[in-house]
């Protein structure tokens, strides 16, 4: 069986693959960028999702029986909806070469939690209130796949926070401050809980969407991740590991405060740590529903505690300096 993956040269398609190569699929990654695990470069092809000639001619060429999208821009100085032409237009492009494949029998979308505001409980799973313009980008794909009206089976996942080693930002960003005693976690009169997933249980959920009857998951939207669990625990674990002690608290009250005049120093054009929005998410508890995903794809493979501990290896063979055993 072939599986024609777009995007998947990253953090989280890597191990995409990595879970298809072991299942005895034949690969196509269609990806701007080469593949992260240099053992993936033999299925890799590079190209742009945004080109509608060469997309069309390898998702022809190659006649796919399942077609996982995760191409997006991942730019966070992308600040304006209309710049987001991978994620968008490539989307179409994607949405257009399905509906001529000729032997596809699975379409798997994957999008993003922020295609509803944190906090907010979606009423069904067409409901969209996008948050950030990253959300928003991806709460465009999502109405463009509906209204295509594709004859193949397609299901559009939801990805939460994910983590684990390789992830491209936090290492240089949530981690560190952690290591260096510099990050504040807030604290407030209830517990702050969000939705995580370990970066390997997530990558075997989308395989196991990909691969279950299309009868119980067409034109279906579920959430990805391990639960929904107080984010004091996550912070902790990793505060413990890098840094020797449990995660320094601060007021939810001052936090968001911060956050507001960091919005401030960004308008001067200085950096900023922390932001309102950023201090949003942060005190902000998850309203995302992952009891269905777990009832149909089953309990995680890797377990929380094993997560830490493959994130801290990964770090400490990274900066062993700075991520070196708790100080």
């Amino acid at each position: 069986m072939r599986v024609f993956l777009t995007g998947a040269s990253g953090f989280i398609g890597g191990e995409v693959v990595k879970i298809l190569q072991s299942k005895g699929y034949e690969i196509a990654n269609y990806d701007i960028a080469p593949p992260h695990f240099p053992e993936q470069t033999d299925c890799w092809i590079e190209a742009d999702v945004r080109d509608k000639q060469r997309l069309d001619l390898e998702v022809a060429n190659f006649d796919p029986h399942y077609l996982i999208h995760l191409a997006s821009d991942i730019d966070v100085a992308i600040t304006e909806l209309d710049q987001f032409t991978t994620t968008i237009d490539g989307t179409s492009n994607v949405i257009e070469a399905v509906a001529k494949a000729k032997s596809l029998k699975r379409f798997v979308h994957i999008s993003t939690q922020f295609t509803v505001m944190p906090g907010i409980a979606p009423p069904d799973e067409s409901y969209l209130q996008p948050y950030t313009v990253y959300g928003e980008a991806k709460a465009e794909t999502e109405r463009r796949l509906r209204v295509a009206d594709l004859s193949v089976p397609w299901v559009i996942l939801r990805p939460t926070i994910i983590w684990g080693p390789h992830h491209p930002s936090f290492a240089n960003q949530i981690f560190r401050h952690i290591a260096t005693g510099r990050y504040l976690h807030p604290k407030g009169s209830e517990p702050i809980m969000r939705a995580f997933g370990y970066v390997r249980n997530v990558a075997a959920q989308m395989v196991w969407f990909m691969e279950m009857p299309a009868s119980a998951s067409n034109q279906r939207v579920f959430y990805l991740g391990d639960d929904t669990i107080d984010y004091d625990r996550w912070a902790d674990a990793f505060s413990v590991e890098l840094a020797g002690r449990r995660a320094r608290r601060i007021p939810k009250w001052l936090l968001l405060l911060m956050g507001r005049a960091g919005d401030l120093v960004k308008k001067l054009g200085l950096p900023s740590p922390i932001d309102s929005g950023r201090a949003f998410r942060m005190s902000t508890s998850s309203a995302v529903d992952l009891d269905r995903t777990l009832r149909l794809a089953g309990p995680v493979q890797v377990s929380f505690e094993d997560g830490v501990a493959e994130t801290v290896a990964w770090l400490r063979e990274k900066d062993p300096d700075l991520f070196g055993k708790g100080k």
